[in-house]
């Protein structure tokens, strides 16, 4: 064997395994005209056995006469597995001990391998030798994060998860139910942190907890190609919700973002607040299936009222009810970005009704609403009704679920049909029973909407309409007065021929039907008796003037006894809370998004005749907009000229006030 030690080309071979930086000889391998020489197969002084075990003396033995004889020519290094293999006299690739190797040499530990030539040659190579290591000895980058994942879970102590390895490389990650843990989320979170393939995250009911969303908020601080992500249902609790704000308020990528059913309580409500001020780039956020009450409602809704770019937003099945509902609302009527939200589930009750009735008055955006299961009674239909009088944006809205008798779905669809800018398609009363006079008017306004549809649950009854009560002559002979910019005095001198300040009922009565004074017959013989107090058959001027200041002295004493009323709906329970909140609102920040349409109707629902004056009939500064607007939607007695019988007549069957508060007297339904 030592004599055989030289190669065919006069050269023989030693490689050498290193540590990055340091040259360390591990091992030697000869290759001869007869083979190649390994620690394993050399001769022994005992007969047998391995090299490694015995030393170094067989080696040296092997291979002193041949390299006595060569100097070093050249110095390379190689990486791993990629070294240049050794040719053997039989012309095949001899890849020295590829088995044999050990652990840093199979992974990426250079070798040296150097090439020993003849001493005589006068190569000076052999004394001073440079080792330089190239470059591609580095281990090869991997772009798709498998090897990363694997070694995490490694040294992490997690079992690695073949569907993440699968659709690490895809643009979708969905692991709803693999029962993570925060150690899972983590291990996921490492590799990710590079990957520039994955949009979607989905790990959904996984149980990570705050530290594992922990770990997904970190990693959402670097990776900037994740856009929709979804944490829904993981217990992330108060350390999550503060993690995922901070983590919104540095990325920019996330354009939605699901949290749903993550035990958030009202402080939880302030990190996705600040998000929405902060963040402009969020499209949709799921906040549902927590636990956010009044507390809560009050600081999403400063975040709404702040949000610039949530189109869609979900608050359903949580515990929104009184100041957070109307807080909630409130936020609305400022916002200009979001299209669809879903407060169904929650607790407006009548309150909310009544706050929404105002969003909806200013709010230009929303078209989508979702208020179905919110213990909204009849009385809440009714203000929610004055509200889609006015809004010319909705699409959509939701009331199923809700303690609504055919009263309350009646006036949602009087106050539709009052409103020609009216946008709505889809009115949705699942399990609230009409009647016949819903039906009826409904098939009259399908003729002129006919993509309009309307969900209920069946038809009982119809209404039992009062008699029709005739308009008062005397008062419409002053409106027509006052509309005409006459006097009295014009009116009189016009019937009265012979000067004499008399004139007798046949004149009166003469004069009046051909001043085309709107008044029947019936309703002129009735203005007559009204005129001629003494009854002696004739009306002289003097009557017609203390019949009018009587007249003036009983509308100021109804304006007292309604200005009384608005006073004292101010303080009730549902008007106090709401006023306090929408009473800042300032309409001319607002009303630039409005269709000019929408501001002359907002106007004339703002009614300064009647909100100027006190309790006593007395002048009194002027309210804000905002109040004004309020004032109208609570007061139950409308203007005769806006609104049929039939819508009036509900109103007084749900007036609250004068029933005391009740919102169900008596059933407007017969069998």
């Amino acid at each position: 064997m030592a004599d055989t030690a030289e190669t065919g080309n006069g050269a023989s071979t030693e490689e050498v395994s290193m540590n990055r930086g340091a040259v360390v000889t591990t091992e030697e391998y000869i290759t001869t005209g007869n083979g190649t020489i390994t620690p394993e197969n050399l001769p022994t002084s005992n007969g047998g056995g391995s090299a490694k075990g015995r030393g170094r003396s067989a080696l040296d033995s092997a291979a002193n006469g041949a390299l006595s004889r060569a100097h070093m020519s050249l110095t390379e290094i190689e990486n791993g597995d990629r070294r240049t293999p050794v040719s053997g006299v039989d012309g095949e690739s001899s890849r020295p001990g590829s088995q044999a190797l050990s652990e840093d040499e199979r992974y990426g530990t250079p070798v040296i391998k150097v090439l020993k030539g003849n001493e005589d040659d006068g190569s000076d190579s052999g004394w001073d030798t440079d080792l330089e290591i190239e470059e591609d000895s580095k281990e090869t980058y991997d772009a798709t994060g498998k090897r990363a994942y694997i070694q995490a879970c490694k040294e992490i102590g997690v079992v690695p998860v073949s569907h993440f390895l699968r659709h690490i490389t895809t643009n979708r990650i969905v692991m709803k139910h693999h029962g993570l843990g925060p150690q899972g989320a983590k291990a996921i979170a490492i590799p990710l942190v590079t990957n520039t393939t994955v949009l979607t995250l989905d790990l959904e009911d996984n149980w990570i907890e705050g530290t594992g969303a922990a770990y997904i908020a970190d990693m959402l601080k670097e990776n900037c190609y994740i856009s929709e992500l979804n944490l829904a249902g993981n217990k992330i609790r108060s350390k999550g919700a503060i993690v995922t704000g901070e983590m919104l308020f540095d990325n920019t990528s996330i354009k939605k973002i699901n949290v749903a059913g993550n035990d958030f309580k009202d402080r939880d409500a302030q990190p996705f607040a600040d998000a929405m001020k902060s963040n402009y780039r969020i499209k949709e956020l799921n906040l549902s299936h927590n636990e956010f009450a009044e507390a809560g409602g009050e600081i999403l809704g400063l975040g709404i009222a702040a949000t610039e770019s949530i189109s869609d937003l979900d608050l359903s099945w949580n515990h929104l009810r009184r100041n957070g509902a109307i807080s909630v609302c409130r936020g609305l009527a400022e916002n200009m970005s979001i299209k669809n939200l879903n407060v169904s589930w929650n607790g407006f009750g009548n309150e909310g009704s009544l706050a929404m009735a105002e969003a909806l008055k200013f709010n230009s955006t929303v078209q989508w609403l979702d208020m179905s299961n919110n213990r909204i009674m009849d009385e809440g239909a009714l203000l929610l009704s004055k509200g889609l009088e006015v809004n010319d944006s909705l699409k959509v809205l939701k009331l199923g679920l809700n303690p609504i008798t055919a009263a309350g779905a009646m006036a949602l669809l009087l106050a539709i049909k009052n409103n020609n800018n009216s946008a709505l398609e889809e009115l949705d009363l699942t399990d609230i029973v009409v009647n016949k006079d819903f039906v009826d008017l409904l098939e009259d306004l399908k003729r002129g909407r006919t993509n309009f549809l309307v969900f209920y649950k069946g038809a009982v009854g119809q209404f039992e309409k009062p008699a029709e009560k005739e308009a008062d002559p005397l008062k419409l002979l002053i409106q027509y007065i006052e509309k005409n910019n006459l006097r009295i005095w014009d009116l009189f001198k016009a019937y009265d021929k012979d000067n004499s300040l008399t004139v007798t009922r046949e004149e009166f009565k003469n004069g009046i039907m051909g001043s085309n004074i709107p008044l029947t017959p019936r309703q002129v013989d009735k203005l007559v008796a009204t005129l001629d107090r003494d009854g002696d058959g004739e009306i002289d001027y003097s009557e017609i003037v203390s019949t009018h200041k009587e007249l003036k002295e009983t509308n100021r004493e109804e304006r007292r006894q309604r200005m009384s009323k608005v006073h004292e709906k101010r303080r009730t329970a549902i008007y106090a809370p709401v006023a306090e909140k929408f009473g800042t609102l300032k309409v001319e920040d607002i009303a630039q998004t409005m269709t000019e349409e929408r501001q002359r109707k907002l106007s004339s629902n703002m009614r300064p005749d009647m909100n100027q004056w006190n309790e006593e009939g007395r002048r009194e500064d002027v309210v804000t907009d905002a109040i004004r607007s309020l004032d109208y939607t609570v007061d139950f007695r409308p203007d005769a000229a806006r609104y049929t019988e039939e819508e009036k007549f509900l109103m007084k069957t749900m007036d609250p006030v004068s029933r005391g508060g009740s919102a169900r007297g008596r059933s407007p339904i017969s069998s």
